[in-house]
C-alpha cells in the first residue's frame, strides 16, 4: 500500500496510528477502498464522527503479554469503548489511553481520560461476612494534553475496579460532564 499511494514511506505515531504521507488527494478514494481499511474491525472510522471513543483509543499491551502490568488492558479498552459507544452519544474525539502499570507505556497521563492499573477493592461476603478484597483496577486521570502547551493529566479518581459494573458509569459520568455525551 504504502509502494502504490505513499512512494513507499509509512509512518507510526505515538498514539499506536498509521500515516501513509504524500498520498495524491487524487488517490485518497481509491487507497481507502483497499481491504486494510475495509475488514470489518467497528473501530476504523469513516469520518470525523464515526467512533469518538475508539478512534482515539490507545492500549500498552496489558498483562496479557507484559510480565510488569497490573491488568489486563487491550481487551478490556476495545470492549468498554464499543460499549460507551453503544450507550452514548459522544459528538467529539475523546483520547481514551489504557496502561497497565505506573511505566506508562500506553501514555494515559496525556490522554483525554486516561487509564492506569492499579489495586482496588471491592466488597465480597465470605464466610457470611463482609470483606473487602483486592481485584484489578484502574486509576483515572484527566485532563492531559499533547502538542503545544502540553500538561500532564491529573488523577480524577483512584482505586476503580476494573470490572465492567464499576467502570462504565465513572466513565459515562466522565464523558457526560467533561465532553457533553449523551445518553441514546
Amino acid at each position: 500500500i504504502a509502494d502504490k499511494y505513499s512512494q513507499g514511506e509509512i509512518r507510526l505515531t505515538v498514539e499506536q496510528n498509521v500515516i501513509f504521507p504524500n498520498v495524491n488527494n487524487t488517490k485518497v478514494s481509491e487507497l481507502l477502498q483497499e481491504p486494510l481499511f475495509n475488514i470489518g474491525y467497528y473501530f476504523i472510522p469513516k469520518s470525523d464522527k464515526d467512533f469518538p471513543l475508539s478512534r482515539g483509543l490507545v492500549s500498552c499491551t496489558g498483562s496479557q503479554f507484559c510480565g510488569v502490568a497490573l491488568i489486563e488492558t487491550k481487551n478490556r479498552a476495545i470492549e468498554l469503548s464499543k460499549r460507551l459507544e453503544e450507550e452514548l452519544k459522544v459528538d467529539m474525539p475523546v483520547r481514551i489511553h489504557w496502561t497497565g502499570c505506573p511505566n506508562s507505556c500506553g501514555q494515559a497521563q496525556v490522554a483525554d481520560i486516561g487509564l492506569m492499573g492499579g489495586p482496588a477493592r471491592v466488597e465480597k461476603e465470605i464466610d457470611g461476612k463482609v470483606k473487602k478484597v483486592a481485584v484489578e483496577g484502574v486509576n483515572i486521570f484527566l485532563g492531559g494534553k499533547v502538542g503545544e502547551d502540553p500538561f500532564l493529566g491529573e488523577v480524577y479518581k483512584k482505586g476503580v475496579p476494573a470490572d465492567y459494573k464499576y467502570l462504565i458509569p465513572v466513565m459515562k459520568d466522565i464523558l457526560k460532564e467533561k465532553f457533553g455525551a449523551m445518553e441514546k
